[in-house]
């Protein structure tokens, strides 16, 4: 479904990627491990066409979507979530998903007229928000602003409004940070619920056993290089990653 062929990212005198070649199949949910700094985001922001300055290619179901502007990308049914949340504050969790579901085509005029629709389509949509916000479990919480709402509830609004967006592919930068055992698990289950729903997934993240829970295959990059792939195990492993992550106290 997506794969990328030998990206290269410079800052400056630093290289941020080095030749990096991954390749996440179609309904697998994948994984990007490292050290902090290791270049982890950088790619993220290369497949979402939020970095447009780097060299090398990128595919999406066989179409070149190198350099491509991210409202392209998303179109195409690439999606993705942000260690720092991007949620609007002074509105309801509930008008929150609306902003998934009507995607990133809506103006600020529909969104200002949003209880104005078509009689039908007002109940269709409110059905779907209904919904996603039980299949999330945080129903209790649609009425709330975020800033009345734990941290926890605003990690799973964030995951339910990129699930609105309809995605083939969701990016996951850092779904178990910040969470508490309890609201890992529950993260678990709901990336597990959407890769049965057939949404594949790449995620980043720091934690091992989140991600042995959850991660098809695995790749660690260490300074811009990708230094092992394979199993969960398989890159547990291997002496390159033990030896990246000796004396990383944030992995």
């Amino acid at each position: 479904m997506l794969r990328t062929e030998h990206i290269s990212v410079n800052f400056g005198g630093i290289k941020a990627l080095d030749d990096v070649n991954i390749r996440v199949e179609s309904g697998n949910i994948v994984a990007l491990i490292g050290p902090n700094g290791a270049g982890k985001t950088t790619l993220f922001n290369v497949i979402t066409g939020f970095i447009s300055g780097y060299s090398g290619k990128v595919f999406f179901q066989d179409e070149d979507i190198s350099h491509v502007a991210p409202n392209v990308i998303f179109q195409k049914g690439i999606s993705r979530t942000f260690q720092n949340l991007k949620i609007i504050n002074d509105v309801t969790i509930k008008e929150n998903l609306i902003l998934g579901l009507l995607k990133k085509k809506i103006k600020k005029y529909y969104f200002k007229n949003f209880f104005r629709m078509d009689k039908n389509f007002r109940k269709e949509i409110e059905q779907t928000l209904e919904n996603t916000l039980e299949l999330f479990g945080i129903s209790e919480w649609k009425d709330k602003t975020p800033d009345e709402a734990p941290y926890g509830v605003l990690k799973y609004l964030e995951l339910a409004r990129s699930y609105l967006s309809s995605p083939s592919l969701l990016l996951l930068d850092e779904p178990a940070a910040g969470l508490n055992n309890f609201e890992k698990e529950k993260m678990i289950e709901l990336i597990k619920k959407l890769k049965n729903e057939g949404i594949t997934v790449l995620m980043v993240e720091h934690d091992m056993n989140f991600i042995s829970s959850l991660a098809d295959k695995v790749y660690c990059l260490n300074f811009g290089k990708i230094i092992a792939e394979g199993s969960y195990i398989e890159v547990r492993n291997n002496p390159d990653v033990m030896k990246a992550y000796l004396g990383d106290e944030d992995a």
